[in-house]
């Protein structure tokens, strides 16, 4: 069900509807069968996949809390070692358990990602959303392992958590204690939470229909085909424009989930912070699909950083290298394993596992290296907190991630090296590059071209306003509500009108970039 189309444009307010209609009490129920109408919409077998990995969470979480009740109550009847006995059993079978079900749901994951890739097979059947969903559960389900809260009792209301409708597709990837409780509370109708959510749907789809979807062919255009000896220029030209199609695709759609959940009365949390003005390659994944990494560093990161081999490594260390590597070496090693990790999770092919192996040991070196750097700024005078440091931290960290975006978006690993060379040492002569003649060959009709550059030059204005003014600490949607209401009405209908308008020119419905994960 696309999110711009008439159908679910239906759905939505007849979701809405009801779920401002309705006693208060059946909410969760209305959004229940909303996520399951969604869901049921793009295939039966969709929701039988989300269903299982459903069951199989609440049952395996449900068991572990009451292993922990049990061992709690049983500290009061038993004595010291015996009580010491019976810990050792429960978390042996918790540790079943824990097994168990990232054996099912990684599992499958794994199994229906890559089997397509690993062989000569049909198309295997792929789950919308999958990704997404099986984080979710399994995030739930390793909270209550590790206690942060108690298990839900009720399936129904568990499920409505996991299957809500706008996350579905390409996240974020949200926490039970988070989410989960504000699905279970009821929520008043409040004309300010609708203002605020078209708002916020108005401005993701400026940043999908204007600028990604304005661009998407393009890029095409410049990096798919086999050129030979492609000047460095327009390769870097193609990586520039990847760069703004893929945040303005991804935060785009964000922004629609997060202005849908609005409607209902529901606060997501953001999945971008400005990502293009971080002052490292650290801070950029700090900032960039921030519920992914969140859920790397809280289930991946930390477990093996504080491993007994990890711990280990971080006394030698100590003892051999000083306390420095001791902190550094360990977070370093889980760190590579961890991009790795994404970099799989976006694809089996090999380009994606350099491209996560770029990004380890680029962060993997500047966090060895920093007193390295310190030394060099404090010799030659360089005061690291002036304006002028921060903005060439910024210029730096955007060539950084650009570079990493030749290996992101290049499939052709061979060719993504040369186009990289060709930037450096080939970058050619612009005023040839970028005739008339060129570009028609290259993009197509020159009047086409011109309109889209105007689209896409107006839709990047606007988000690098927003951009600066969420950076400076200011909430634009209450900035906005202050201003006269001509101002203000202007804010729902500009985005409105420039999204009509990118309808002539774009490809058609070209999908979320992000959904195929």
């Amino acid at each position: 069900m696309n999110f711009l189309s008439y159908t679910f444009l239906f759905f939505l307010l007849a979701s809405l509807l009801a779920y401002y209609v309705f006693p208060k009490k059946f909410q969760w129920i209305i959004l229940l069968i909303a996520n399951t109408v969604f869901y049921a919409f793009s295939g039966i077998g969709n929701l039988v996949f989300i269903v299982t990995s459903a069951a199989v969470t609440f049952i395996s979480a449900k068991k572990i809390f009451l292993l922990t009740q049990d061992l709690k109550s049983k500290k009061s009847e038993l004595d010291k070692e015996n009580f010491k006995k019976e810990k050792l059993v429960v978390q042996n079978k918790k540790r079943v358990i824990l097994c168990l079900m990232l054996l099912i749901n990684v599992g499958i994951l794994v199994y229906l990602k890559y089997i397509n890739f690993l062989g000569h097979f049909h198309k295997i059947f792929m789950p919308l959303g999958i990704s997404y969903y099986t984080f979710q559960t399994i995030a739930y389900f390793m909270d209550v392992y590790n206690s942060k809260y108690d298990a839900e009792s009720n399936f129904l209301k568990y499920f409505m958590f996991v299957s809500f409708f706008p996350q579905l597709i390409f996240g974020p990837i949200n926490r039970y204690d988070k989410l989960g409780k504000q699905m279970k509370e009821v929520h008043s109708f409040d004309f300010e939470n609708i203002k605020h959510g078209v708002m916020l749907i108005l401005y993701g789809g400026l940043k999908k229909y204007l600028i990604a979807d304005m661009l998407v062919g393009r890029i095409s255009s410049v990096l798919d085909p086999n050129f030979d000896n492609l000047p460095g220029c327009l390769a870097l030209l193609g990586v520039l424009m990847y760069a703004i199609y893929q945040y303005a695709d991804f935060s785009g759609g964000v922004h629609i989930v997060l202005g849908v959940a609005k409607l209902f009365g529901l606060d997501m949390a953001p999945n971008f912070r400005q990502p293009y003005f971080s002052t490292s390659l650290a801070n950029f994944w700090q900032r960039w699909h921030i519920s992914l990494g969140t859920w790397m560093r809280d289930y991946v990161f930390y477990p093996l950083a504080f491993t007994k081999k990890m711990q280990n490594i971080s006394k030698w260390c100590n003892s051999k290298l000083g306390k420095h590597f001791a902190k550094s070496i360990p977070a370093c090693i889980s760190n590579i394993i961890v991009f790795i990790i994404v970099g799989v999770w976006h694809g089996p092919e090999l380009h994606f596992l350099i491209w996560g192996l770029y990004n380890a040991l680029v962060i993997a070196f500047s966090e060895l290296l920093e007193p390295v750097f310190k030394k060099i700024n404090k010799l030659l005078h360089i005061n690291e907190n002036c304006r002028a440091m921060h903005i060439f931290r910024i210029v730096r960290t955007f060539i950084i991630v650009n570079i990493g975006w030749y290996f992101d978006r290049i499939v052709d690993v061979p060719k993504s090296f040369k186009y990289l060379k060709n930037t450096f040492f080939n970058f050619g002569k612009v005023t040839e590059i970028f005739t008339r003649d060129y570009f028609v060959e290259i993009f197509g009709h020159i009047t086409d071209i011109q309109s889209q550059i105007i689209l896409v030059f107006i839709g990047c204005a606007i988000t690098f306003v927003v951009s600066v003014l969420q950076e400076n600490k200011i909430d634009v949607y209450m900035a906005i509500q202050k201003k006269n209401i001509a101002f203000r009405w202007a804010c729902y209908y500009v985005p409105l009108i420039l999204i009509i308008l990118s309808f002539s020119f774009s490809a058609g419905d070209t999908g979320f970039m992000y959904a195929q994960y």
